[in-house]
């Protein structure tokens, strides 16, 4: 079972990496940082290099020069050339004060350098401050990732809606005969859902600086413009679809995320299917949130795909049964609106190769619900 809920996690203390051979000089910076920050400790380079090479999270490290085996000028530039240090905050703290020593400790990749016999009131600014800058650095890194996604987003979801009116021109074209109004409803579903999945991007962009306005919808309104818009496709594969939801059930969401959600879930679900297969929705209601369940007995997925389903730096992509090779953006850029939103996203898939008699996916996504008395934002016009 894989899940992608959203959290909101106690921020943890930074962590700080001591590294000395000296007991009395541990002693000394343990008593001093402890209160504030937690700490991992090496009394050599090699044992530091391994602390760091564990994967363990490292927000800032504390270096002595002068170390038998490996000294701090090697251990700096080893941590340097390495992807996962290569930003980490390095302070050096020696007692080698020479100008040509401090000019190769900066050579190496040092942020700071300070001399030893250090003052407390002097050392503790400096921490703060390289703690505060990598901080920001990582702000700034994850803003230009959540932009980078949305506009993934973006050209995912919009090229669907195209993909809908393109469909629809052609047909047209060749069949002037059928008439426009037959496929009125499929072109204006198109366009409401693809104006309305940049509402909700620019909605959840801006999530951070306000609570996001919330709409009643039905569910079965949006399932119903959902399976409008993959008509094509169910009809391509001779897919059904079974509708067990029921008719009442009433969501609280921004803007078109659920006509979003519901389409990624129907096109992944029809890709991964066989011709002929089925779909089958249902849904619970609970004290505040609706759980729907998108259930196939398609091909599956090996826990190996299961394990990095939600992970937009994998790109999990993957060749449906018609030998299509997708994205792999769909699964992830969805988990993110979910949690954007406040929502969860749960799947239990069996891959057919491991599994050739019971097979399949089935994605449950938790809703909210309107409170008894809502207060909505109204519908953009």
């Amino acid at each position: 079972m894989t899940s992608a809920f959203p959290f909101a996690p106690i921020a943890p203390r930074p962590v700080i990496l001591l590294v000395d051979d000296t007991p009395a000089n541990l002693d000394l910076l343990r008593a001093m940082l402890s209160p504030y920050y937690d700490l991992k400790i090496a009394n050599r380079g090699a044992k530091a290099l391994a602390i760091c090479a564990s994967g363990e999270p490292i927000d800032l490290i504390l270096l002595d020069v002068m170390m038998p085996e490996m000294d701090g000028f090697a251990v700096c530039r080893t941590l340097r050339a390495q992807p996962a240090t290569r930003d980490v905050p390095i302070i050096f703290l020696t007692a080698k004060n020479e100008t040509e020593d401090i000019v190769v400790g900066f050579a190496c990749g040092a942020n700071d350098y300070v001399t030893k016999p250090f003052r407390p009131p002097e050392l503790l600014p400096r921490v703060k401050t390289h703690l505060m800058l990598r901080a920001q650095q990582r702000e700034i890194e994850t803003k230009n990732t959540e932009l980078k996604e949305m506009l993934h987003i973006i050209s995912h979801d919009v090229r669907n809606h195209f993909s809908v009116l393109s469909m629809a021109m052609d047909i047209i074209t060749l069949r002037p005969e059928v008439g426009l109004a037959k496929y009125l409803p499929f072109i204006a579903a198109a366009v409401r859902n693809g104006i309305g999945l940049t509402s909700v991007v620019r909605d959840l962009r801006h999530a951070e600086d306000k609570p996001l306005a919330l709409r009643a919808v039905s569910l079965q309104t949006a399932l119903a413009e959902a399976l409008l818009l993959a008509n094509y496709k169910l009809i391509a594969k001779q897919i059904t679809v079974t509708n067990e939801v029921p008719a009442a059930v009433i969501l609280a969401e921004p803007y078109s995320l659920t006509s979003s959600i519901l389409g990624n879930l129907l096109d992944n679900a029809i890709k991964f299917s066989h011709p002929g297969g089925a779909i089958v929705l249902s849904a619970t209601v609970e004290a505040e949130a609706v759980c729907l369940s998108f259930k196939d007995w398609g091909i599956g997925m090996p826990p190996a795909v299961q394990e990095h389903l939600f992970d937009i730096s994998r790109g999990n992509s993957r060749t449906d049964t018609d030998g299509q090779k997708g994205s792999g953006f769909g699964m992830p850029l969805m988990a993110r609106l979910m949690k954007k939103y406040g929502g969860a996203i749960e799947v239990v898939s069996r891959d057919i190769a491991t599994f050739p008699d019971n097979h399949g996916t089935e994605f449950k996504i938790w809703f909210k619900r309107p409170p008894l008395e809502p207060v909505l934002a109204p519908s953009p016009s």
